[in-house]
């Protein structure tokens, strides 16, 4: 459609909207700034086409009997808030001209809220321009809350977008009605019903088919994003009001806010930014890929990382903002092409956590733009110490070794040991059992996963360094052995009481004997060894409770 069509639809739009007080919605936020004094900002979107706004009130009162009002309040800021491309902003009736455009008001002030639970501020108005939804043109009601019954300092949520939403018919809609909270405090959104205030706030009432939970045939919101969708139909002004209520860590609630617009539906073609685009594309460094729109850094060290977004109409430039330099200020960051665009984020380190941001991108359609805001998370994890690589040899008839107290470094304790098959075991070497060669050691998991390996390797029992090997596995507590003076193969092994499997192996590995030891803990219990076997015997007792005692002895 061209242009000039497009915009001749959009007067009709604006011309049959109503002659009310032009007032399109608003908001309310806080932001502590100490000792219990709070910076209260007022924002109003304007309908152009009516009369400047004047002097504004804002109503404050809580739970311990306090109330007061602030009138008179005059704008600090007036900026356009229409859905309209750059180069036809001076066409809108912000400008004289006849397109449907809007103001955003920002109104501020600074008071004193003494510590209570329940504080509430709200602005009113009676009246609104009329729209599909509501019944008549009932007045307007916005409010935040706040409980700082400890007079805790904190910043209430910001809203994300700051312009009054003009969407194409027929296509389907991804509006991020999503806040900010700089405190890293929980936010749940919900869709509520508009009110006025008489001052008391009452509901208004909706027009059939409509509600404050479905402002819009088929209208849903998601309640840990903001993120609203729906596929408007035909061309119409709708209000929708969202409620974002704030919560710390332990699930308290710390207060709320909520925004009243107008949403506009107009005949065009224009299509938002890509759904599936705003994708993290590639990394480099300590970074890699742990979701679309999730970063995973590895320890302290430099990193880059590529987000790339782009618009179906070939032909547009997208125009890009985010929070980035709020949230990661030593990222620096490169713009490349126009659809797509390639930003590019590299810093030289982040301290461990988690940072998320948003990036917002617009694209050039005349005469109505199309937005489309991503989310992204960048995790940042601790580098952990696996120790370093080592070698050992072990006496075939050695005692079991913990072979974490093998490694070199200071290794992080709780990781997982692999055997040179690739199965994983409990770290504890078992000479005769346990596989020799490489034995791998691994903390963390990827991106931030290290490893050491340790190589084991089995001496004989003939070995000199072995002879003596296993004696003294158990301390003193061990069990004791010793030879038959008549018969050199009848052993005597005296223990505390226990069961245990026995087995007698031979200097080259064989099992010469197997069988079950019991022993009441005063006598010497006898174990008789095949007369034909000689030279170094192992002697293995590992007891029901897991503990294994390895003695050695020399046989005629």
């Amino acid at each position: 459609m061209c242009p000039r069509l497009v915009s001749a639809i959009v007067l009709g739009l604006a011309l049959t909207s109503g002659s009310a007080n032009h007032y399109a919605g608003g908001t309310i936020f806080t932001r502590c700034v100490g000792n219990n004094f709070h910076e209260v900002t007022l924002q109003l979107f304007r309908d152009c086409g009516g009369d400047p706004f004047a002097g504004q009130t804002l109503y404050f009162r809580n739970e311990c009997g306090v109330e007061f009002s602030t009138t008179g309040m005059q704008p600090v800021s007036v900026v356009d808030a229409s859905s309209i491309c750059p180069s036809e902003l001076q066409n809108t009736t912000c400008n004289g001209g006849g397109l449907l455009g809007y103001e955003l008001n920002t109104y501020r002030t600074t008071v004193y809220l003494s510590p209570c639970t329940g504080w509430n501020i709200s602005w009113y108005l009676c009246c609104r321009n009329s729209s599909l939804n509501l019944m008549g043109g009932p007045g307007i009601y916005v409010e935040t809350t706040l409980n700082n019954p400890t007079g805790a300092c904190h910043t209430a949520p910001v809203f994300i977008n700051d312009r009054i939403p003009t969407f194409c018919a027929g296509q389907p809609v991804s509006f991020d009605a999503g806040a900010y909270e700089p405190d890293g405090h929980q936010m749940v959104y919900e869709l509520i019903a508009a009110r006025f205030g008489s001052p008391t706030p009452l509901p208004v009432q909706y027009n059939t088919g409509y509600s404050g939970a479905e402002p819009y045939n088929g209208m849903t919101l998601d309640p840990g994003s903001g993120l609203i969708e729906f596929t408007p139909t035909a061309s119409a002004s709708f209000v929708v009001v969202v409620k974002v209520t704030e919560q710390d860590a332990d699930g308290a609630v710390v207060g709320s806010i909520m925004r009243d617009m107008v949403f506009n539906v107009v005949p065009c073609s224009n299509q938002p930014p890509a759904e599936e685009s705003g994708i993290v594309s590639s990394t480099s460094g300590t970074a890699s890929i742990a979701a679309d729109r999730s970063i995973a850094v590895c320890g302290d060290g430099p990193f880059c990382a590529t987000i790339t977004i782009s618009d179906p109409d070939d032909v547009q430039e997208l125009d890009l903002t985010s929070n980035i330099d709020s949230i990661l200020p030593s990222v620096d960051h490169t713009l490349s092409g126009t659809n797509p665009v390639d930003l590019e984020l590299c810093s030289e380190g982040l301290a461990p956590g988690t940072y998320s941001f948003w990036i917002r991108a617009r694209d050039n359609g005349c005469p109505v733009i199309a937005t489309r805001v991503y989310h992204f998370t960048v995790e940042v994890s601790s580098a952990q110490s696996a120790g370093e690589d080592a070698a050992i040899s072990i006496c075939e008839n050695g005692p079991a070794i913990d072979l974490f107290e093998q490694l070199g470094g200071t290794p992080v304790m709780g990781g997982q040991w692999i055997d040179p098959q690739g199965n994983p075991t409990d770290g504890v070497f078992v000479p005769g059992t346990s596989l020799t060669g490489i034995h791998t050691y691994t903390v963390g998991a990827p991106p931030c996963a290290a490893s050491a390996v340790l190589s084991v390797v089995l001496a004989p029992a003939s070995d000199p360094e072995c002879l003596t090997a296993g004696l003294m596995s158990n301390g003193a507590k061990g069990p004791s052995l010793y030879q038959d003076p008549s018969d050199p193969h009848r052993i005597w092994i005296r223990s505390t009481a226990m069961r245990a499997d026995l087995r007698v192996i031979s200097a080259d590995g064989r099992i010469v004997k197997a069988g079950t030891f019991r022993s009441n803990g005063a006598d010497f219990v006898a174990v008789d060894v095949p007369p034909t076997h000689q030279g170094v015997t192992i002697i293995e007792l590992r007891s029901t409770d897991g503990a294994l005692h390895v003695m050695h002895i020399v046989l005629p």
